[in-house]
């Protein structure tokens, strides 16, 4: 990209710099570009980037006419971190390379979707631990940490990770690793989002052509009872089992949705869910075994429906964690609970070994209030946001959170992780191009004299 070709030529100069498509409004295709899953955003202009220099030129554009930076993989995050209004969007979607290398390896770029990745690696007999929706971006979900059907057999989607291509702030393309820029490759397992633009991720795969995948159905009138007994089960289950407790919305069905839990298993499949078939009386298990690719679901909602989602880590759990949650269910009707477990495998990482920290959880709990703002009401998000204030976690995912506080970046960023991140954002990104509500800011011993502490203070206003 001639870095001339964009001074002073505007779009018109933006479009002849990269070789991706450039859009505004008034655009074919330019309302669907700037619409995320939650947000309809209008940016001023949205970049479909088709390599790592398309990157470079848009982020040259937006600091030429000191514009706000979003970036869009799959578009999924609720809070809507891939759209903005008046910016512009760096769409990586393009970028959608599964190519194998040497070892195991697979470079994915991060415009695929997880659902596209698991197809294609399932062909050859290969998975990646790697969420649970097809539709989801790759970029997206490796930004927060990427918590999938396998994670407590081969941990987050980020622990495999050996290397990334990712352009900076300063507009440097860079391949970094656990030996090359080994600081930045920390930042990235877990703070990618803030850090600059992922355009690539080389993973290790595992040789896992199927898994035996499914749920078993009990009695909602048992629902304390099998949550206690799952929870104190899945705590220490064997490694081999990732499972979820789910309950449904009592807005629906009258109330009766069966408690459902749903299960991942890699090795002794009877071995592995016979504690969880003597929790209640069972109506019913559906497990079977099936290509990995098949875990993966497909993700739809209204188009008016604007989901507030928000979680909590939990190293233990308690019976006052049962009790709270289930006494917020008839009190709050579109509220739907999941409840994850970790562990083994994710639980084995150290701490301090990627920017992603919460290592010593047991279980993820994932709450989301459905529907439309009408649907909601105004006293179900007050009774939602005040059951939060009263579950004390130990943590928060941040891909999963709809409305981000600093709280919520507190909660997702420890105090030494935080520390970290920030004098790592102060080397990559001390303008702070790249931020967001769940962005750890640079640190304030500002090495770019008043001058520069002024504008990122008034970048940082917007």
């Amino acid at each position: 990209m001639r870095e001339s070709v964009l001074d002073g030529r505007g779009i018109d100069g933006l479009r002849q710099a990269v070789a991706g498509d450039v859009l505004v409004d008034g655009d074919a295709g330019y309302p669907d570009a700037g619409r995320v899953m939650t947000a309809e955003g209008r940016p001023q202009v949205i970049v479909r980037c088709a390599s790592a220099n398309d990157v470079v030129a848009a982020l040259k554009y937006a600091e030429t006419n000191d514009l706000p930076i979003a970036v869009r993989s799959g578009g999924h995050h609720a809070a809507g971190f891939g759209t903005n209004d008046g910016g512009v969007v760096i769409d990586v979607r393009p970028m959608d390379e599964v190519r194998l290398l040497p070892d195991d390896v697979v470079r994915i770029g991060t415009g695929a979707t997880w659902g596209r990745v698991a197809e294609r690696l399932g062909k050859v007999g290969l998975a990646i631990s790697s969420g649970d929706t097809a539709s989801v971006g790759v970029g997206g979900l490796m930004a927060g940490g990427g918590i999938g059907w396998m994670v407590r057999k081969h941990g987050l989607a980020i622990d495999n990770v050996v290397s990334a291509e990712v352009v900076t702030a300063d507009g440097s393309v860079r391949r970094v690793d656990a030996a090359t820029d080994s600081e930045l490759f920390w930042g990235l397992r877990g703070a990618a989002g803030s850090l600059g633009v992922v355009t690539s991720y080389d993973i290790s795969a595992v040789r896992r052509p199927t898994v035996h995948f499914g749920t078993l159905l009990y009695p909602w009138t048992q629902a304390e009872q099998v949550l206690e007994g799952w929870a104190e089960y899945a705590a220490d289950a064997p490694e081999e089992l990732t499972s979820s407790l789910q309950l449904a919305p009592t807005m629906m069905a009258d109330r009766q949705v069966p408690v459902a839990i749903m299960v991942c298993v890699t090795g002794d499949v009877d071995a592995a869910l016979e504690p969880l078939r003597h929790l209640g009386s069972m109506i019913t298990e559906k497990v079977s075994e099936v290509p990995y690719a098949d875990v993966f679901s497909d993700m739809s909602m209204p188009a008016d429906w604007r989901p507030r989602i928000r979680n909590g880590f939990y190293n233990a759990w308690s019976p006052d964690l049962s009790q709270r949650l289930l006494e917020a269910r008839p009190r709050i009707p579109g509220l739907a609970i999941e409840i994850r477990s970790l562990g083994g495998a994710y639980g084995a990482m150290p701490a301090d070994a990627t920017a992603f920290a919460h290592r010593d959880a047991r279980f993820l709990v994932n709450s989301v209030l459905m529907g439309s703002p009408e649907q909601q009401g105004t006293q179900q998000p007050k009774d939602f946001d005040a059951l939060w204030r009263s579950m004390n976690p130990n943590g928060a995912y941040q891909n999963f959170i709809s409305d981000p506080t600093d709280a919520d970046l507190d909660s997702c960023f420890p105090e030494q992780h935080r520390a970290r991140l920030a004098a790592l954002k102060q080397a990559v990104d001390p303008g702070h191009v790249f931020r967001s509500p769940l962005s750890v800011p640079p640190r304030p011993e500002w090495t770019g004299g008043r001058r520069h502490l002024m504008r990122w203070a008034m970048r940082s206003r917007r």
